[in-house]
């Protein structure tokens, strides 16, 4: 399938990413499946010497997560075994987009969608290439960038497919790529939040670490491209420098997916679905989803859930808009709006504050704040909420105009129909 992002941006002024939605106010609403198709997931499958090497127990956690892309390498490797993996995932709705290297032969460039035909829906410039290259790595990462637009552009059979651009890690490194923006579609950020909550101001000068600031980098070098970020998540062993608690993990990763969408980013790739299993060898071995035994974490289920009450899989339709308001204390109140094909509508709803300080080691408490929602005539209504561990509890409220809430760091999402 060569289509490879087929989703609403979302646009929000800036009242509306504050939380705040005045009375009487007519908001659009966006497609419940399309945030659904902007999430991903960052796997490993050719590290067959860690968990990933235990194919049916990943392929079961990424049917029961729900999403619908990942995220690997393009290796050129002789073991078909990662290329039937990967075919196999994509029989049942999972494609991929996969990094590429300078060191690929254009050979292996134009000829790898063919060897994952049934997963394969995009190409990735090299991972974050400005880290451990000398200092001549501009040189060559523009003159690969060149020579590799030009090897799948110019073929017929890979022209189609999308090239994403490549993840940088300091802030400037970008100006350094500003010249490569006509060898790829996509923009790329690894905006990681260094332990923050996903709608930090930063924690730096100039709002350093914010989405905001990281997609100011990005435009600043290519102003014309969409953005999507191919990695980005949490640390889940607190005695790192930016590691959090799961619990705090598993309240931040579904809220920063909100966060990212509500910026206009088209997709989200997490990194990653399995924690590595050692914690002495590698310094990302608590980012998973899921424990390496493959037991979920908080966030995983939390995701899951919200996954499968947003999904809606079909075609693109108009969405409508919804007259409500919210009122009451909204201070740092974040807020999207869904529908899906019924005309039903789905709310989200968080408080957005930290909950965790990473430099501290020390939980904040966010105490709980009472919104009301108001809608223009009576609506049946019920409460998804996310809990502790994940899970959601679904509460019938009855059909009514308003409705009390009692909001929490942890997202809430109000069906209204």
């Amino acid at each position: 399938m060569k289509t490879f992002l087929n989703i609403v941006t979302v646009l929000c002024s800036v009242g509306l990413l504050a939380g705040v939605l005045p009375a009487n106010q007519a908001e659009m609403a966006q497609s419940a499946d399309a945030f659904v198709n902007s999430v991903g997931v960052d796997v490993h499958l050719h590290y067959t010497n860690t968990p990933y090497g235990d194919f049916p127990s990943v392929e079961r956690a990424l049917k029961d997560l729900g999403v619908r892309h990942i995220r690997d390498g393009l290796a050129g490797t002789v073991i078909n075994s990662y290329f039937d993996r990967l075919n196999d995932l994509g029989r049942m709705g999972i494609k991929g987009i996969f990094v590429t290297n300078p060191g690929e032969s254009d050979s292996v460039l134009v000829s790898f969608p063919s060897r994952v035909p049934d997963s394969f829906e995009g190409y990735e410039s090299p991972n974050e290439y400005d880290v451990g290259h000398g200092p001549d790595w501009p040189e060559t990462l523009n003159g690969f960038l060149d020579r590799f637009h030009e090897a799948v552009k110019s073929d017929p059979a890979t022209s189609a497919y999308p090239i994403i651009g490549p993840s940088l890690t300091q802030p400037g490194s970008f100006p350094k790529m500003a010249a490569s923006a006509p060898f790829f579609d996509y923009a790329n950020l690894h905006n990681y939040m260094g332990g923050r909550n996903p709608g930090t101001s930063g924690w730096g000068g100039g709002g350093y670490g914010s989405i905001h600031w990281n997609l100011n980098l990005a435009k600043q070098a290519w102003p014309d491209k969409p953005i999507i970020t191919t990695e980005t998540g949490y640390l889940t062993n607190v005695n790192k420098p930016q590691g959090i608690p799961e619990e705090v993990a598993g309240k931040y990763l579904p809220r920063l997916l909100l966060e990212q969408w509500q910026h206009g980013i088209q997709r989200t790739y997490i990194y990653q679905l399995l924690d590595f299993g050692d914690q002495t060898k590698s310094n990302d071995v608590s980012f998973g989803l899921l424990h390496s035994d493959f037991s979920p974490k908080p966030a995983y289920t939390a995701i899951q859930n919200i996954i499968r009450l947003l999904g809606d899989p079909g075609p693109p339709f108009p969405t409508k808009k919804l007259e409500y308001s919210l009122t009451g204390d909204v201070a740092n109140v974040d807020h999207v709006l869904f529908e899906k094909r019924d005309g039903s509508f789905y709310l989200a709803l968080w408080v957005e504050k930290s909950s965790y300080d990473v430099d501290g080691k020390k939980p904040i408490a966010v105490p709980p704040q009472n919104v009301t929602v108001a809608t223009e005539k009576p609506m049946a209504l019920h409460l998804h909420s996310v809990e502790e561990d994940g899970s959601m509890h679904t509460t019938a409220v009855g059909t009514q105009e308003t409705t009390p809430l009692n909001l929490t760091d942890r997202v809430s999402i109000l069906e209204l129909r």
